[in-house]
């Protein structure tokens, strides 16, 4: 009888506590950055510091950064699958201190699988060879400085630079580029299943200095729905080289971009793509120039296989009797050749479609449903027998 005393006023006890108790409602991010406040990075760390919380992560961690800007005089000690994230407002990495040229962080191992996310970056640029799943998302990169004396034959000016990696994804980054200090926004070379998607590249004034936005010769790439605007008042042809220069590449889709600001000459074109097969450029937005198709002599893809170019919108001041005015094809080489090139439902009505240059084999270019079709334009120049029909 008096066990069961006991247990009932206890039981009493218990539910008057919960009664009254208050419950604290702890976020869960503030519950999250309290269990790994080791792993962040704190407003006011040096370099060494910098490194010394990365260091101290492992695979699957995050390492948290929070606001403020950093003096970046190093390389930045990645390892693999590692997250690199903002707290709240975007921190920066600032290397302007480096005059001469961007700072690289060169990286040919301990860079599979990371992410690096809401991080502002001041004239760094990050090389990454050989590496799986890289991911640069809702980064911004500006002030990138131009090494003196070079030119647009200089491919060491792109904030981000993929070399042979696998599955890599640039998503919702900004990149800009200032008067004086022209230079590309991204370099994906001899990757595979890159995605280049919803990135901001100038803004057709003081950021728009670009003399690439996208350099691409991969295989599979996917360059999709990125806002791409040059300054167009800028004439400088020795540091202008298309707006997205792609070559060397298989399957490759360009889809749903806006690109303005290149001029409609041999330096310019939004679109330039060469040497390749599987290309589709598709529902893009081009202003002041369009795309150029070209084959030169290459020692392994002496060819252009497989285009279909269709649904774009092209908008240049006039047409020409060029390439550059519009929609271009050409072949530099007797010894190339093209296979189905299919231009269909684009609107150019103040452009230009040309295809006619005289080594250009006319069954090729129709072959599995090559040919000119139902396009709005305003000239048209082809040679004879190139498929063609519907076109206004």
């Amino acid at each position: 009888m008096k066990t069961m005393y006991l247990c009932l006023l206890a039981f009493a006890l218990i539910n008057l506590s919960c009664d009254q108790a208050t419950v604290t409602i702890v976020p869960e991010k503030e519950v999250q950055l309290k269990s790994i406040s080791n792993l962040t990075i704190e407003t006011g760390m040096d370099m060494a510091q910098i490194n010394s919380v990365i260091s101290s992560a492992s695979s699957g961690q995050t390492v948290w950064v929070e606001p403020g800007t950093y003096v970046i005089n190093g390389k930045l000690k990645f390892k693999n699958g590692i997250t690199l994230k903002n707290v709240s407002s975007t921190p920066v990495f600032d290397a302007t201190g480096n005059t001469s040229r961007l700072l690289e962080m060169y990286y040919s191992s301990g860079f599979d699988n990371c992410v690096v996310d809401g991080i502002e970056f001041h004239n760094i640029r990050f090389r990454i060879a050989d590496a799986v799943n890289v991911q640069f998302v809702n980064c911004i990169f500006d002030h990138g400085v131009r090494m003196a004396g070079t030119d647009k034959k200089y491919l060491k000016d792109a904030y981000v630079h993929f070399l042979r990696v696998e599955e890599g994804l640039i998503d919702a980054c900004t990149f800009s580029r200032r008067e004086g200090n022209s230079g590309r926004g991204v370099y994906n070379a001899k990757s595979t299943a890159v995605s280049i998607t919803n990135n901001t590249f100038g803004d057709g004034g003081a950021t728009g200095y670009f003399t690439t936005a996208i350099n691409d010769n991969s295989a599979e790439s996917y360059i999709a729905n990125n806002q791409v605007h040059r300054i167009e008042s800028w004439v400088n042809k020795a540091e202008t080289d298309h707006g997205m220069y792609c070559h060397s590449f298989h399957a490759l889709q360009i889809i749903g971009n806006t690109i303005s600001g290149w001029p409609a000459d041999a330096s310019g074109g939004a679109i330039k793509a060469r040497n390749g097969d599987e290309l589709l450029i598709q529902d893009n937005v081009m202003n002041t120039s369009g795309i150029l198709l070209y084959t030169y002599k290459h020692s392994t893809q002496p060819y252009l296989n497989n285009v279909i170019v269709e649904n774009n919108f092209i908008n240049v001041a006039g047409p020409a009797n060029d390439l550059y005015h519009g929609i271009g094809y050409w072949r530099n080489t007797p010894d190339g050749s093209e296979l189905s090139i299919r231009i269909a439902n684009n609107e150019l009505s103040n452009g230009t479609i040309k295809a006619s240059f005289g080594s250009l084999v006319v069954g090729d270019f129709n072959a599995a449903g090559g040919g000119v079709f139902n396009n709005d334009i305003s000239t048209m120049n082809l040679k004879s027998g190139i498929n063609q029909s519907g076109n206004y």
